[in-house]
This record gives C-alpha cells, structure tokens and sequence, in this order.
C-alpha cells in the first residue's frame, strides 16, 4: 500500500510579465500508487511553454501505461508535439524536456530527457538518481572535466537530448526497489526540480532534518531561497512524502 502524505509543489515564470513554460503533473493515482511529473520547455524555440505541457498532458492521459512502456509515452508525446507546427510553422522546433515518476508496488520507476532532475532523500541528503542530458555531463563522463572545472565553462545548459519532431527519440528509465530509499518510519520522499529550481538547490544543496522530511517545507524554503536570490529561469518542483507498506 502507497499512501500520500505530504505533497509541496510551485512553477513560476522567471518574471511576472512573461510566459511560464514549464509545466507539472501533480501526483495522481496510478495503478496501486501514484505518479508525478515535471515539464521544462526549452526556451529557446517558438512554442516551448505548448511542448511541455502537450508533454505532461499526454503523461496524465495514459498514465496506466507510463511506468513500463515509456517508449509508447514518449513516441506519443513526440507526434503532439509534432502537430504543434501543423498550424504554426513557427513551432517546428519546439521541445520540452521531461522527467516522470512512478510509485507503485515494490519499485519506484523513473522516466527521463533533458535537465529536470529526479531526487530522492537519503539520511538527510538529496541523492539525484537522474543523469542531465547535456554537454556539461557528457564531458564529464567522458573524463574531460571535472565538476570544479566544467563550473568554469560556459554550455551548462546546452541539451543534447528532449522531446521534439525534429530529435530523436532518447531517454533514461530506471526502475529501483522501493526499500532502498524508505527511511525509518516508512516514508519515501522523492523532488522532481526543473533547471530553474535544481540551480538554486546545487548552489547550496543543504536544509535542516526536519525541512528534509517535510514535503511541503522543502517546498516553501527553497521558493524562497529562489525569490530572495532572484530566479534565472522559469522554475518548477514537486515534492511528495509517501507511506509505503512493504
């Protein structure tokens, strides 16, 4: 059994006077759990804000079948996405990156293109189980750069992978037993963060315990860290404590 705790959750333009073009899912029930997730158009083409949430919507329209036939999730999303520029010929690059979450049973499934980013709490730590498609990792994982290095380079940003007519298809999915991140009173808290909020978290990636445990605290803090510093980008989170019965 999967029971829903605590949920926080914000998604914010980076100015009052412009377009919010990330979208999220809030958590909703799906087979005997739940699911989640968090859009981020890519701000530079014409009609990113329509990408991601053509992106979300289909997610939440077939999300009985998200966790174990993302290929089918994905392929679908990419033909939405596709018909975007059939009345707009503007929007023939538009693309969205995307991450989703799955609880049910015994696993916790994850499904993932671009930068948003995947968290889950251990002890009192964020761990990030996804991996950004981008340049910046690539060099990394190649051993060109170390982290201190790439810091110092600019392209942290740059996509090498997302949601779009014109890129093929490539993402991440990972399916982990639950156990392995249920703390002690049996609660698991996973963050979905799009690149506008994990770049205030990575600045400083601590809070106390007890923001940690909380779902909607984290939620509250690290919108405010984001308001006092000033966003760089549209910004967006969701934050769930779940129960679970193993």
């Amino acid at each position: 059994m999967i029971e829903l705790m605590n949920c926080g959750a914000f998604s914010c333009p980076k100015d009052l006077g412009r377009e919010n073009q990330d979208a999220i899912l809030l958590p909703q029930p799906c087979n005997d759990g739940f699911i989640f997730a968090v859009a981020d158009g890519v701000g530079s083409y014409v009609g990113a804000g329509e990408a991601a949430k053509a992106a979300i919507d289909f997610v939440a329209a077939h999300k009985g079948r998200a966790g174990h036939e993302p290929g089918i999730i994905f392929t679908g999303i990419k033909n939405n996405i596709a018909e975007l520029s059939q009345n707009d010929s503007a929007q023939r690059k538009a693309a969205t990156t995307l991450s989703y979450c799955v609880v049910t049973g015994n696993e916790l499934v994850i499904v993932h293109v671009g930068d948003t980013r995947v968290y889950v709490k251990t002890e009192n730590k964020l761990k990030q189980l996804t991996k950004d498609h981008t340049q910046h990792q690539e060099l990394f994982d190649a051993g060109l750069y170390n982290k201190k290095e790439l810091a110092e380079l600019p392209g942290s940003n740059m996509l090498t992978a997302a949601l779009s007519k014109v890129l093929p298809i490539n993402f991440q999915h990972l399916t982990l037993p639950l156990a392995d991140f249920v703390d002690e009173n049996g609660i698991i808290t996973i963050i979905i963060m799009s690149d506008g909020a994990h770049h205030h978290w990575e600045r400083r990636p601590r809070f106390s315990s007890n923001t940690l445990n909380n779902a909607n605290s984290f939620t509250s803090s690290l919108l405010k860290r984001i308001q006092r510093i000033g966003p760089t980008d549209d910004h967006s989170l969701i934050a769930v404590n779940l129960r679970v019965s193993l």
